[in-house]
């Protein structure tokens, strides 16, 4: 009877120790394992059951079933490792990807240095203004005086004075010559020496006839002026220049057709007058003059059948200021010069035809 409990023990411990060896070595779920711990435990109590109580003395003299006690409880189970481990299996590491490396950048090239700023010249002092000397008249030579072109007319009166312009027709003596160009500088003329005509038989720059025109009594007054070298019957007589006028009276040069309604040519300080001119003494509108010496006596202008030369016009106030201060002031000798501001109303005046005004 001993011996038979001794193996089923026996049995037993080895069955148990087994199930302990194949749930060490197998990871069993913790539900399994506590399935496993209640079989167990079932199996112990009906093992308790069906193995007799053991007498005190059989207990002393026969090993206790003290294994069978010591079998592992179900902590071992619980000490099963875990799925941990399989979260603590290093994973591997990912090879860190390489970062680029960043190019240093490039550094801004270092600007030229920007230059000083050239300074302004300093300007050159403003010359002092030099000292204003006083009006001198020039005179040049007969042959070098040039002449003012004529110019195109735009007024009233410059219109009439064109109109009306006169033809000069010379029987002795020097032709008409320019007395002043647009600078101011005069003629000096010539002596009284040589022939009536030497030295002064036209320009090589060409002549000039002067104008200057106005109201006078109601009546329009045009002056045209010539200007001649000299003024010598023959040799040794007369006088280094001569001016010599017509004056063209019209009743109003504002008026489709203005009428000539007297002549009054110069001669000898004085005027012959043709009231009104006769038919044959003028070309359309342009009266006719003749320029002679009757000798001894000095030269003049009356009316003639005579056709003769025209001149580039040139009005008083179309001239320069220079050439309108030289004919003011120079002095022509024994000349003078009838349209220039101290003489033309008083010429106006001396060669009026029409009775008292």
């Amino acid at each position: 009877m001993k011996v038979t409990t001794l193996l089923s023990a026996v049995a037993v411990y080895l069955a148990v120790a087994q199930a302990l060896t194949i749930q060490v070595e197998t990871p069993i779920p913790q539900n399994e394992t506590q399935e496993l711990e209640q079989e167990q435990q079932q199996q112990q109590e009906q093992q308790q059951e069906l193995t007799p109580t053991p007498t005190p003395t059989l207990a002393l003299e026969t090993p206790t079933p003290t294994p069978a006690l010591e079998t592992p409880t179900p902590t071992p189970a619980l000490e099963t490792p875990t799925p941990t481990p399989a979260l603590e299996t290093p994973t591997p590491t990912p090879t860190p990807t390489p970062i680029p490396e960043t190019p240093a950048p490039t550094p801004a090239p270092t600007p030229a240095p920007t230059p000083a700023p050239t300074p302004a010249p300093t300007p050159a002092p403003t010359p002092a203004p030099a000292p204003t000397t006083p009006w001198e008249l020039k005179k040049i030579g007969h042959d070098e005086v040039v002449p003012f072109k004529q110019p195109a007319p735009v007024t009233i009166s410059e219109k009439a004075a064109v109109k009306f312009k006169p033809q000069i027709h010379i029987t002795n003596g020097c032709h008409p010559y320019p007395a002043v160009n647009e600078l101011g500088e005069v003629t000096g003329g010539l002596k009284k020496t040589g022939a009536p005509s030497s030295k002064c038989k036209g320009s090589g720059w060409g002549s000039q006839v002067y104008g200057r025109s106005t109201w006078y009594s109601d009546v329009w007054a045009i002056m045209y002026s010539w200007y001649f070298p000299k003024d010598s019957p023959s040799t040794g007589l007369g006088h280094r220049h001569d001016w010599e006028h017509v004056i063209v009276w019209i009743d109003n040069p504002d008026v489709p057709e203005p009428r000539i309604l007297a002549v009054t040519p110069s001669a000898h300080s004085g005027y012959s007058a043709q009231v009104p001119p006769d038919a044959d003494k003028v070309d359309g509108t342009s009266v006719k003059v003749n320029y002679e010496s009757k000798w001894p006596i000095n030269h003049a202008l009356e009316s003639t059948t005579k056709r003769g030369e025209f001149q580039d016009l040139i009005m008083w106030d179309q001239m320069t200021d220079a050439a309108r201060r030289s004919l003011n002031e120079a002095d022509f000798e024994s000349a003078n010069v009838p349209m220039k501001d101290g003489n033309f109303l008083n010429k106006l005046d001396k060669a009026w035809p029409f009775g008292k005004k």
